[in-house]
């Protein structure tokens, strides 16, 4: 997928609202303002306030992370979000089943990034992926580890991300939403293992990530940009295909042929 089509969002903690701007300022496409894990339990009443009031004298649009369907919170959410008008699209945590999404996206009207964070989330990603008004699909890495007893940074996590990669974007490729979207990389002092992991889920197809850290997002940026290697190979595919007109040649010995051909169109921003 062309790199300008990757999308990268930025939690700001919804006690925390004076970042938003911060976040818009770091390069975020989106920025997600978190009412889930970020906001205590006893504090959800006030800081819902708060946002209704930053909401209707900010400039700057966001999506929500409401808390999950089965919580309690998630009802007073609902009656939150009727009253903001800055708000594009909603989160949806510890997502289990498409109703939840068809729930949420009647209620609010807005599109739904269907986050999995369960066995039983993961089992049903065929069925959330079916959903009315999904955006696109994601999923949680900490809960995962947590709920399968898998050890965080092992080969056996790497096994079980991937296998849910694989499923997530198998199902929104079949159901023609957006790519999926990769989960957090909760090391924000870690740059290679982030640059790493943002070329890993680019290799699978998927569609942005979601950070923690304002600093997160120079790094994306860094990782999905064009190597000059790529560029000259862009540029030599290119050229031959201008001078021949074919669709399947040799460059460097690599075989080239029209995928490579609306990649290279893709990295020079030839359509």
């Amino acid at each position: 997928m062309p790199k300008d089509h990757h999308t990268l969002y930025l939690f700001v903690p919804a006690i925390l609202l004076d970042r938003v701007p911060k976040a818009v300022a770091a390069g975020a496409d989106v920025v997600i303002i978190d009412l889930e894990d970020a906001v205590a339990d006893d504090q959800k009443d006030d800081v819902r306030e708060q946002l209704i009031k930053f909401d209707a004298t900010s400039n700057d649009r966001y999506w929500l992370r409401v808390n999950a369907s089965h919580q309690s919170e998630h009802t007073y959410d609902l009656q939150c979000i009727s009253k903001l008008n800055q708000v594009d699209g909603i989160i949806l945590p510890k997502c289990q089943n498409p109703e939840q999404v068809e729930h949420l996206h009647q209620a609010t009207g807005l599109p739904v990034i269907a986050v999995v964070e369960s066995p039983v989330g993961v089992a049903n990603i065929a069925k959330i992926a079916t959903a009315k008004g999904l955006y696109a699909m994601s999923f949680g890495c900490l809960d995962l580890l947590h709920s399968h007893g898998v050890r965080m940074g092992s080969q056996a996590a790497a096994v079980l991300f991937d296998k849910i990669r694989s499923e997530l974007l198998v199902h929104s490729l079949a159901n023609d939403i957006h790519p999926p979207i990769d989960a957090v990389f909760v090391d924000f002092d870690d740059e290679k293992g982030l640059m790493d992991c943002v070329k890993h889920w680019v290799d699978f197809g998927f569609g942005g990530q979601m950070a923690i850290h304002p600093k997160q997002i120079a790094i994306m940026k860094k990782a999905l940009a064009t190597s000059d290697d790529e560029r000259v190979f862009a540029q030599k595919i290119l050229a031959e295909y201008q001078r021949t007109g074919d669709t399947v040649f040799a460059i460097d010995g690599k075989m080239v042929d029209l995928p490579l051909i609306l990649w290279a169109k893709d990295v020079l921003g030839k359509h």
